[in-house]
């Protein structure tokens, strides 16, 4: 049951773009993102059945942390058969993941973006479908026309300049 003294609709009016955002992201890679409002309203309700006990740091960073396990979600029930590990549930009365680290993945997942976002459309396939979905990399080379050994060398350059973008700033 919801916490009745949390404003819930003020929340959600203050962070749905954050979350908006975040799940489209996610969504973008699948071709998906006509599910990202999906992906807010899941958070939503999955905050409000299991509110913290106690007001987070940042609500911003719980919100936008459980809008992305959303989208997650949302494109691995399609076909992902392993899971990214940070998409776990989020679960009542256990210690939240600390503010400080979450605040680090954000800045970090914000200087990822422009790269994620400059990548031709054969580096976003091999990205979503090989490293974020786990396909096996025969599967992903028949569908783009090219051998496996081209997948590793796509994906070893897309891992190389996300991993840059994001050491840029740490």
């Amino acid at each position: 049951m919801a916490d009745p003294s949390y404003d819930w609709a003020a929340l959600y009016q203050k962070h749905r773009d954050a979350m908006y955002r975040v799940a489209y992201e996610v969504l973008r890679g699948s071709g998906r993102v006509d599910l990202a409002d999906d992906a807010v309203q899941e958070a939503m309700v999955s905050v409000m059945k299991a509110p913290p006990a106690e007001p987070p740091r940042s609500w911003e960073a719980l919100f936008v942390v459980t809008a992305k396990r959303r989208a997650l979600d949302i494109v691995g029930s399609a076909a992902m058969k392993k899971r990214v590990e940070f998409s776990e549930e989020y679960v009542p009365g256990a210690r939240p993941p600390d503010d400080d680290d979450a605040l680090e993945r954000l800045e970090k997942m914000a200087r990822a973006r422009p790269v994620i976002a400059g990548l031709d459309a054969q580096e976003h396939f091999v990205l979503a479908q090989y490293i974020v979905r786990d396909r096996p990399r025969d599967e992903v080379a028949a569908e783009l026309g090219v051998t496996p050994g081209r997948v590793s060398q796509i994906s070893t350059r897309v891992l190389s300049k996300i991993s840059a973008a994001v050491e840029e700033g740490g």
